[in-house]
């Protein structure tokens, strides 16, 4: 099971000195609320924080955060059941939330805490759910010990529900079936873990006559004949089989244990919430990556089956099981995340600021701000040392939802959505998120907000990392400002480490490509350009695969001192794509592309790394399609791409330049044939294909097919963009386009008035059996080869 960054953290933060794990936490009186801490202004785009003392925060549960749930959450009989004149002094006190809460006393301050239930209470509560009476005083016995054990206020509706819920569970009045679940289940886990036998069989309990008949009928028709059985059994007999059933199927059928857990959990009377989280925990951690993922099982999904058999009305409100609920959060969707949010808030179910930080997390991966910054809101009222809003775990939460910030326009100008939002709950930028901020800034497109943010990071003596001059590097290179870009590899160069960082000395790389290979002059020498580049790729890295691909000349002899480093993929892209644009002679290019299958068959350890990705077999098809001769060797590449196991599958790109080699070449038949292709193989046509379509009639001077190219793209939701008014331009009669368009506006107005009588055939054959569309395709292709 793949694990929540916060778990990380925590092993992090308890092998530091205690000075570093309690950095971030200020001196407070008792019964202060924490505060935020002063930040200066950070930009015209940016919300300060006022000093300690100037504005208090309720760490109080929002009241946004305590919707109505369902009609058992409001619990319209807890009140019923305990003495007036305690509801009326806990009532008084009540504060919703996991906060401390603190009461007015003639000695000054003192905690308020939860009186132990009283038999008279429990028992109201059980009668009043329909519940055995007798069970009350081992659900009082359980529930006093829990209140004890916690450090926090339950109020009067937190006391019921939990009430509620041990009198639903199976083992209510089995404290030792509890005792012997947790043996047994360690025993198995750690079997399971390290490959052994189970080295205790004697505490796992094993299955008698009356469990092995229930054995017969899971196997025979687990959702059928055995839901009938399991649901007529009195509690007693449920509560005697359920262990022995879940373990034997541990061990023996995880995938029948799937089903055994939601017929199990359907009905009223349940197993231990705790037990039931464990066998998922089991499953999920040794079969996850298997076959549970994939699961399904009648109407249910993994997903689904997590949230029905792990209700969070099932959770127990003092005790829930934080690996258990964590894994629900995980696993759930959205909805079922939300509701489980809902259901800890509504309910005051104990949780950890681990728990807290996994809400978070995972608002975050499905875009949900509100609820993410709304799951943050529990970590100061937690009060854990280790988990404040400045720790080191916090702050990697933070910084992940600092990923979906963006700019918006408010009452008081333009500013950032989530920024000025963590910064008023008190959280305190360190690096990490400045460097966030300052990419955000940049994505806006506003270069002086991006300079704002910089600007404050050097101010407030903030290191800069990789991170910080990646960011740098790429607004530089994106607004063509190559002096900057000079600049910061002068700065970069007093910091090996830095210089010699593989993203860096990447984005290096692509620097120079981009101001010489990518953008040449025209009065360029391309020997001069690719020697340059050259140059620069031999002090970054190996020159070795350069001379494997045949692109080193024989004559070249590398500068000294030159790196040994193994080139990253996007080096050898680049030199591929520079080769090709300084010189792209045809009888060169399929050389080197023989030699490059080659290479990539023979698994070579830096070449193969190319065919994992369509990028460089897009580059040897630009160099080839202007070339009439070479539209032979276009269509054997794609055909490559399509048999080998080893190729990527060609993308929507690369169908857009085979597309436009044909048109360039004025080969509208053929072009006609990869459309075809293109829509027997699902590709979709995106603006790029529309627009070499649109460019194809246009060099034909066909008005007709050109209006009918143009209404197809806009069907399909694309506009006519810039680069295809450029091409419009080359129509020597333009307003015959426009008449022809609004002939066909008014011949799709008069189709679209009529009744439809009868429904249309589909013009699009199906293949034939035993012929996949990648056969058909093939045979498209090979027809465009005998032309």
């Amino acid at each position: 099971m793949s694990l929540c960054p916060h778990q990380l953290a925590r092993f992090r933060l308890k092998g530091l000195p205690a000075q570093c794990r309690n950095s971030g936490l200020w001196p407070r009186r008792l019964g202060t609320s924490n505060v935020a801490h002063r930040v200066k202004h950070i930009s015209s785009y940016a919300t300060s924080v006022r000093d300690p003392g100037t504005e208090s925060h309720d760490f109080t549960t929002p009241a946004s955060l305590h919707p109505v749930i369902n009609k058992e959450l409001e619990s319209p009989d807890w009140d019923n059941h305990s003495n007036p004149a305690e509801q009326s002094e806990e009532r008084k006190n009540e504060q919703p939330g996991n906060a401390t809460i603190l009461q007015k006393s003639e000695s000054g301050l003192r905690k308020l805490t939860t009186r132990p239930l009283s038999m008279k209470r429990v028992r109201g509560i059980l009668a009043a759910q329909g519940h055995n009476t007798e069970h009350a005083a081992a659900v009082l016995r359980r529930l006093n010990a829990e209140i004890a054990a916690k450090d926090r206020y339950f109020n009067p509706k937190s006391t019921y529900l939990a009430a509620v819920v041990k009198g639903n569970s199976l083992y209510v009045s089995r404290g030792l079936g509890i005792e012997q679940w947790q043996l047994a289940y360690g025993e198995i886990y750690k079997a399971k873990h390290y490959e052994r036998e189970v080295s205790r069989q004697a505490v796992i309990p094993g299955l008698k006559e009356d469990s092995q008949a229930l054995l017969e009928k899971i196997q025979t028709d687990c959702l059928g004949c055995f839901r009938d059985s399991w649901q007529a059994l009195p509690r007693r007999d449920k509560a005697a089989c359920w262990q022995r059933l879940a373990f034997w199927l541990m061990q023996n059928d995880p995938k029948l244990l799937m089903e055994f857990l939601l017929v199990t959990t359907e009905s009223g009377e349940k197993p231990d919430c705790t037990m039931v989280s464990d066998c998922f925990l089991y499953l999920d951690r040794f079969y996850y990556e298997d076959w549970l993922k994939d699961w399904v099982g009648g109407t249910h999904t993994y997903e689904s089956l997590i949230e029905a058999a792990l209700n969070p009305k099932d959770w127990p409100i003092l005790s829930a099981s934080q690996k258990g609920v964590r894994l629900y959060i995980q696993r759930a969707s959205h909805e079922g995340v939300n509701f489980a949010l809902q259901t800890v808030t509504g309910r005051h179910i104990d949780l950890t600021p681990e728990t807290a930080l996994c809400f978070m997390w995972r608002f975050t991966e499905f875009g949900d701000v509100d609820r993410a910054l709304k799951s943050l809101e529990f970590i100061p009222m937690l009060k854990d040392p280790e988990f404040t809003l400045n720790s080191e775990g916090v702050l990697r939460h933070c910084c992940k939802l600092l990923t979906l910030d963006r700019v918006q326009d408010g009452e008081n100008g333009r500013n950032f959505e989530i920024l000025p939002q963590l910064l008023k709950m008190g959280v305190r930028p360190d690096r990490d998120m400045m460097n966030l901020v300052l990419a955000n800034a940049y994505k806006t497109g506003d270069s002086q907000l991006g300079a704002d943010m910089l600007h404050f990071m050097m101010n407030h003596d903030y290191e800069f990392d990789s991170y910080t001059y990646l960011t740098l590097l790429t607004e530089a290179v994106k607004r063509g400002d190559r002096g900057r870009v000079d600049n910061l590899i002068h700065k970069l160069k007093e910091d090996k480490d830095l210089h010699n960082h593989p993203y860096i000395a990447n984005k290096i790389f692509h620097s120079h490509y981009v101001f010489t290979a990518k953008n040449m002059d025209a009065d360029s020498d391309p020997a001069g350009v690719f020697y340059s580049m050259l140059d620069m790729y031999n002090t970054l890295y190996d020159i070795t695969p350069l001379k494997d691909l045949l692109l080193i000349p024989q004559h070249y002899t590398p500068r000294a001192g030159g790196s040994n480093a193994p080139p990253d993929p996007i080096a050898l892209y680049i030199m591929i794509a520079t080769y090709f644009r300084c010189q792209n002679r045809l009888s060169t290019v399929q050389v080197i592309y023989h030699r490059f299958r080659e290479l990539v068959k023979n698994d070579h350890p830096s070449i193969a790394l190319l065919a994992e990705t369509d990028h460089t077999y897009n580059e040897f098809l630009i160099a080839m399609r202007d070339n009439p001769h070479a539209l032979r060797s276009c269509v054997y590449l794609v055909e490559d791409m399509l048999r080998s196991s080893k190729s990527p599958r060609p993308t929507a790109r690369t169908w857009n330049i085979l597309l436009s080699a044909f048109i360039y070449n004025r080969q509208p038949a053929a072009a006609e044939t990869i459309m075809e292709m293109m829509a027997k193989h699902q590709v979709e046509y995106d603006q790029v294909t529309w627009n070499t379509i649109i460019s194809g009639h246009v060099s034909e001077q066909n008005v007709e097919e050109t209006a009918a190219a143009i209404k197809a793209m806009e069907e399909q939701g694309f506009v006519i963009d810039p680069y295809t008014m450029k091409t419009l331009r080359y129509l020597r009669d333009p307003e015959r386009l426009w008449v022809a368009i609004d002939e066909l506006d008014k011949l799709y107005s008069e189709q679209s008035s009529q009744q439809v009588t009868s429904k249309p055939e589909d013009e699009t054959s199906s293949p034939a059996e035993g012929e996949s569309e990648d056969q058909l395709l093939d045979m498209g292709l090979q027809k465009l080869v005998l032309k």
